[in-house]
C-alpha cells in the first residue's frame, strides 16, 4: 500500500511541491512549501468544486492548482484542468519524480539545460496545437525532462503512467444551461477555497480589461462571490484598455496597476522566462501585493472557447497562442492560485460552440471576427453597456522581442550579458556564432534594413524576394531572445534549497 511521507522545505517557493517515487518502496516522499496543504492520504496546493475534507479533486477536471492523492493502493498526480499549469517529470532508473514546477525539479536534480539550444520556445508554445501533439520533452544537458498538461499521472509502485481526467455529465444544452453550470461551479469552487479547515484560505480577485473575455468572466466570478478585480490601464501599444467603467457597472471594487510597473522589480523578469522561455505576463508582476493568498480568476482561452467563428470545434484545448502560461511557476513563488475560468468544460467544445451559433443568441451576434455572443450576452445581461466592451482586440501581455518594448530591465539586461559573455568560448569551440556579436550584427542589419522598410511596399517586397535579401529584410526574433530561458531558468534554481538537493 503506497503512502505518503510529507518533508517540508521552508526555503522553496510556498505551493511547490515534489515527489520522488522509488520502484520497490512503499514510501513516495513529497517535499514541498509550507502553503501546500497536507492531510491524510492526499496534499494540495489547489481548489475544485468539491468539499475541500473530502480532498476529491482527482475526481474532477475542474482543478485550479494541483496535488496528490491516494486512491486504490496508488498514488495519483493531480495537475490543473487548464493548458496555463502543467505537472513534470524526470526519470532516473528505478526513481521517478513528480512536480508542479519545472525550475524545483531542475534544481533538485542538479540538471543544467542546454545554453546552446533556440527552441525551447517553441517546444513550449507547441501546447497551443492541443494536447495530443505538444512538444512533451526538455532538453538538459543529463538527459530530457517530460511534462504533462491537464491529465493526470498514476504511479502503482513501479510505473508511472498518464490517465484522462473524469468527463462528468453536464447539461450543456442551451445558454441558459451554460451560464447557470459555470456560475454554479465557480461558486462551489470559491467555497471549496476559502474552506475554514484549510491551514490556508484563499480569498479571490480577478481581471477586468475592455475586451471579451475578462468582463465576462467578472460577471461569472461576481455571481460566485468575488468582490474585487486588476485592470491595467493602457494595452500593448499605448491603447487604453482599462476595465475600471465596467467594474463600477458591476459592482466590483477595481485596482488600477501601471503595465510597466513590473520594471522597478528586481529580476522581475526571472519566474515568468523560467516557465516559458516568452514571459509574456510580466506585467502580473506590477500587482504582486494584491495576489498572496488568492484564487485569480481570468479569461484565458476565452478566444478558444467562447468566439463564434471557430473552424473545427475540437476537445483537444487547441489554442491561438500560450498566454497565461507563463504565470505557472510566478504563481508557485507568490502563493496564488490561477482559474482561468473558460477552461471550465473546454473539452466539450462543440456544444460551447453550437450555443454560440444558436439561433437564440442572434440578439448578441455582432458580425466581424472579433465576435463572442455568449460573452456579450452574459456581460449586457449583467447590465453592462455594449458600447463599453468587446469592440477590438487589446492585450495587456508584454513581449519582450517587439522591438517597440524596452527588452529586459538595465540590471537583468547587464546579468544577461554577462551570463552570456562567459559562455562565448563555449559558443565559439561548437561553431555557433557568440549571440552577443550576434546582436551587433542583428543592430547593423536592422540599420540597413531601416531605408528599405521607408519604400513603397510593392517595391520593398520586390527587394526582399531577391537572392538573400530575406537575411536583410526578414522580421524576426532578435538574437539574444533564443537563450533567455537557460539564463532566467539558472537564476531561478537559487529559490532552492541546497539543503533538499537530491542529485542521487
Amino acid at each position: 500500500m503506497i503512502r505518503f511521507k510529507f518533508e517540508l522545505a521552508t526555503d522553496w517557493p510556498p505551493n511547490a511541491w515534489l515527489a520522488v517515487c522509488e520502484s520497490g518502496s512503499v514510501e513516495v516522499v513529497v517535499r514541498h512549501g509550507p502553503r501546500v496543504e497536507l492531510a491524510d492520504g492526499w496534499f494540495c496546493e489547489a481548489t475544485w468544486p468539491g468539499a475541500f475534507e473530502d480532498g476529491d479533486f482527482d475526481r474532477t477536471d475542474i482543478v485550479a492548482g494541483s496535488g496528490g492523492r491516494i486512491r486504490g493502493g496508488k498514488a495519483i498526480f493531480v495537475g490543473s484542468g487548464s493548458t496555463v499549469d502543467r505537472l513534470q517529470i524526470a526519470r532516473d532508473g528505478k526513481r521517478v519524480h513528480v512536480s508542479n514546477s519545472l525550475v524545483c525539479l531542475i534544481a533538485a536534480l542538479g540538471h543544467e539545460l542546454d545554453p546552446f539550444y533556440r527552441n525551447y520556445y517553441r517546444d513550449f508554445r507547441s501546447i497551443v496545437s492541443g494536447l495530443s501533439v505538444f512538444e512533451r520533452r526538455v532538453r538538459t544537458l543529463r538527459g530530457d525532462l517530460e511534462l504533462r498538461y491537464f491529465d493526470n499521472l498514476v504511479w502503482d509502485g513501479t510505473s508511472l503512467e498518464r490517465v484522462e481526467k473524469p468527463l462528468p455529465a453536464r447539461d450543456l444544452s442551451s445558454f441558459e444551461s451554460y451560464r447557470g453550470f459555470m456560475i454554479s461551479t465557480m461558486k462551489d469552487l470559491v467555497a471549496n477555497a476559502g474552506d475554514g479547515a484549510r491551514r490556508f484560505p484563499y480569498g479571490t480577485i480577478g481581471t477586468l480589461s475592455s475586451g471579451y473575455d475578462s468582463p465576462t468572466v467578472a460577471v461569472i466570478a461576481k455571481a460566485a462571490g468575488n468582490e474585487e478585480v486588476l485592470t491595467f490601464g493602457m494595452a500593448r501599444g499605448g491603447l487604453e484598455d482599462s476595465g475600471a467603467r465596467i467594474a463600477g457597472h458591476l459592482g466590483l471594487r477595481c485596482i488600477t496597476i501601471d503595465r510597466d510597473a513590473w520594471r522597478s522589480r528586481a529580476y522581475p523578469e526571472i519566474p515568468f522566462l523560467a516557465a516559458d522561455a516568452y514571459g509574456e505576463e510580466m506585467h502580473f508582476r506590477g500587482a504582486e501585493e494584491h495576489l498572496p493568498g488568492r484564487v485569480l480568476f481570468t479569461g484565458y482561452h476565452g478566444g478558444g472557447v467562447w468566439a463564434k467563428q471557430i473552424v473545427a470545434p475540437s476537445p483537444e484545448m487547441v489554442r491561438a497562442d500560450p498566454s497565461g502560461l507563463a504565470l505557472t511557476e510566478y504563481r508557485l513563488w507568490t502563493g496564488f492560485l490561477h482559474c482561468p475560468v473558460p477552461f471550465c468544460a473546454a473539452r466539450e467544445l462543440r456544444r460551447i460552440h453550437a450555443i454560440s451559433n444558436a439561433e437564440a443568441m442572434k440578439p448578441w451576434d455582432l458580425g466581424g471576427s472579433y465576435n463572442r455572443p455568449i460573452c456579450r450576452r452574459i456581460v449586457e445581461e449583467a447590465g453592462v453597456p455594449r458600447e463599453l466592451f468587446g469592440r477590438d482586440k487589446r492585450a495587456a501581455a508584454v513581449v519582450l522581442w517587439d522591438r517597440r518594448e524596452a527588452f529586459l530591465t538595465d540590471p537583468s539586461l547587464d546579468d544577461y550579458r554577462d551570463w552570456l559573455g562567459r559562455l562565448s568560448g563555449q559558443f565559439l569551440r561548437s561553431g555557433q556564432v557568440p549571440p552577443l556579436l550576434a546582436d551587433r550584427l542583428d543592430a547593423l542589419r536592422l540599420v540597413l534594413k531601416r531605408p528599405i522598410d521607408r519604400l513603397p511596399e510593392g517595391i520593398a517586397q520586390r527587394i526582399g524576394r531577391l537572392p538573400g535579401a530575406w537575411r536583410l529584410t526578414a522580421n524576426r526574433f532578435p538574437p539574444l531572445f533564443h537563450y533567455l530561458f537557460p539564463w532566467a531558468v539558472d537564476h531561478a534554481v537559487r529559490r532552492y534549497g541546497e539543503a533538499h538537493l537530491d542529485r542521487g
